[in-house]
């Protein structure tokens, strides 16, 4: 059995409001796929070239440290495996309003049973903070 708990870092000047994050299946399960889902409203147009800076940890290591430009994984995501967003920017700006922000991945069966802490934080083009998300996935098995 496995857990997760999010924390949103954001501030009410974010040009993202953060308003809810799902997972599926609830608890994400080691050698399943995994759906991240992220709601919110875009206070502003969110421009191509928007990026985020991903670091994962186990304990005190650090497993990646990764940043990732939010349009180019986009326009490279699939339903089955990557990002996607609602409404589908095509190439062009994220419009202020409502937006969904998906991740679907494949969990490796061979992920030893620990607990992973993972931050997102994201930046408009202008270096901007756009959204933070700190997560706490636990994937030990509980007894």
């Amino acid at each position: 059995m496995t857990s997760w708990t999010y924390v949103n870092q954001g501030d009410p000047t974010d040009a993202l409001q953060i308003e809810s994050v799902t997972v599926t299946p609830d608890p994400p399960e080691r050698g399943a796929q995994a759906k991240l889902t992220v709601k919110g409203t875009a206070q502003t147009a969110i421009e191509d070239g928007a990026y985020f800076d991903v670091t994962v940890k186990l304990g005190l290591i650090k497993l990646l440290q990764k940043q990732v430009n939010l349009f180019e994984e986009l326009r490279n995501g699939s339903a089955s495996e990557g990002w996607s967003a609602t409404p589908d920017p095509a190439g062009g700006p994220i419009k202020p309003g409502p937006v969904e922000l998906t991740y679907v991945m494949q969990l490796s069966r061979d992920m030893p049973p620990a607990k992973y802490k993972v931050t997102c934080q994201a930046y408009t083009v202008d270096d901007d903070v756009l959204a933070t998300l700190d997560f706490a996935f636990d994937f030990l098995s509980k007894s």
